[in-house]
């Protein structure tokens, strides 16, 4: 199977997937309040950290390594298995304190709930892992699909019967709970069950390094939101946390379809001593002329997008949207690269890049913490500004990559997001006197879609290639 097919794959599956998240969001927007969504933020806040530290890079391990024995795999369960656990019992020891720091007995009762998972989380670890190294995306997508699909029956239903703000929890839950069983179901052959110590070093080694960077990475989302709802209180971070959610929105709908493809990808290219590099630069030419424009669009269509996904309780979130496309345009840079480094093998240098970036997010956000939620949002901007400098330093130093290659990879993609911006702010001023709100939103989503495809074609774009080679038309 070509990494063409993977791609595709896992691209249907993450859209299958963020059109269910999607619907249960907007669903939930419309049966939740604002302070629902600040109590489930703070309790996931927390949980996330211990997600991530449960990881501990047993999964990219598995997924890099030259060669995979028992013995790696059995020490790779082991250690899941007690940070898993371990996790779950000091966030039940903290669930209380946790309720009393933020005044809402709510915040204690998401977390009992949340840390029942980590008992049962080890036990899909390794087999995922292990899909993931022999590209078996096919059945990776039935798991994510079909997870998805029971988490936002369940939140739905939880939340139609008046369970508040732990109807997001137990979608969370069921939604678990599903990938485990999925993932065991399609557990490869010949795999052993069993924990084991030999080959413990070389796996702690390791998920020392890109545990840590994971944590640091993601769990900066979650220390953001703990001290922004400390400070503004638990409606504003639920303003500020819908703002971030939409600004996310290309990571559920482009990142996060290609990620489980790319360390697989970039892994065995380095085995075949492929110039991983020139990768990243082909890599970084294609996410820029989808990420360049996509937030353009957002920053003019943000009122509209907001309206129709969560409802006008929301319209507060705008403006702090708007500001975060501007990191949303440097990421292109940025995209991929930790998973680059960790496939030529250097990890450490992998979690330095990530924790500079994400402590010059924090520091900023401090800083600017004592002014209001727009001031607050200023330091998602921050964040990305420094990773990418330290992309450019860093592909410099490793891959001998200068700026200006960097600046012709991109070039093409700032010119198409100009004119998808300018024709989607036209637009706008002339779909003012439309009532309805979703359809100025399908207006200019399409007028943003038009305009893209047509200057992808026009400037000759790689891209627009890859997508001949999948029309009738192109094949004939």
């Amino acid at each position: 199977m070509g990494i063409r097919r993977h791609i595709a794959i896992t691209f249907v599956s993450k859209y299958l997937e963020m059109g269910l998240g999607l619907l249960g969001s907007v669903v939930l927007a419309r049966l939740l309040t604002p302070e629902d969504f600040g109590i489930y933020s703070i309790a996931a806040s927390i949980v996330l950290i211990g997600y991530l530290f449960r990881n501990f890079g047993v999964g990219q391990m598995i997924v890099q390594a030259d060669k995979l024995t028992d013995d790696l795999l059995r020490a790779a369960f082991a250690l899941t298995l007690a940070i898993s656990w371990g996790i779950g019992l000091l966030l039940a020891l903290i669930a209380p304190w946790a309720g009393d720091f933020y005044a809402s007995p709510g915040v204690t009762q998401v977390l009992y709930f949340l840390a029942l998972n980590f008992v049962l989380l080890p036990f899909g670890a390794v087999s995922d892992a292990v899909l993931r190294r022999r590209m078996a995306f096919d059945k990776l997508a039935v798991i994510s699909v079909a997870s998805s699909l029971v988490g936002v029956v369940v939140g739905i239903g939880s939340a139609w019967l008046g369970a508040r703000y732990l109807a997001i929890a137990w979608s969370g839950n069921a939604s678990t709970l599903t990938t485990i069983l999925l993932t065991l179901v399609y557990r490869p052959k010949g795999l052993p069950w069993k924990p084991g110590l030999r080959g413990m070093r070389e796996v702690f080694r390791f998920g020392m390094k890109v545990g840590t960077m994971d944590m640091v990475n993601k769990g900066s989302d979650s220390l953001s939101e703990m001290l922004i709802g400390k400070a503004h209180g638990l409606h504003q971070l639920g303003i500020y946390s819908r703002a971030y959610g939409a600004f996310m929105l290309f990571e559920y709908a482009f990142i996060e379809g290609i990620r489980p493809v790319v360390l697989p990808y970039l892994s065995e290219a380095r085995r075949g001593e492929g110039n991983l590099g020139v990768i990243y630069l082909r890599i970084v030419n294609y996410a820029a002329i989808f990420m360049l424009p996509f937030f353009a669009y957002l920053a003019i269509a943000a009122p509209e997008v907001m309206r129709v996904l969560y409802g006008a309780q929301w319209d507060a979130s705008v403006p702090l949207l708007r500001l975060m496309c501007g990191a949303g345009a440097l990421l292109s840079v940025t995209i991929f690269f930790d998973q680059l480094l960790i496939a030529r093998g250097r990890p450490g240098q992998a979690l330095f890049y990530q924790s500079m970036g994400q402590a010059a997010r924090l520091t900023a956000l401090l800083f600017l913490l004592s002014g209001n939620l727009l001031a607050v949002a200023m330091a998602v901007l921050v964040g990305a500004a420094v990773k990418a400098m330290l992309v450019v330093r860093l592909a410099r130093q490793h891959f001998a990559l200068n700026i200006g290659q960097f600046a012709r990879e991109i070039l093409p993609a700032v010119g198409v997001a100009i004119v998808v911006g300018a024709a989607v702010a036209v637009s706008s001023r002339w779909l003012t006197g439309f009532s309805s709100e979703l359809l100025r939103f399908v207006g200019l989503s399409l007028v943003a879609l038009i305009s893209w495809l047509t200057m992808l074609f026009a400037l000759r774009h790689p891209l627009s290639v890859e997508m001949r080679r999948w029309m009738p038309v192109g094949r004939s």
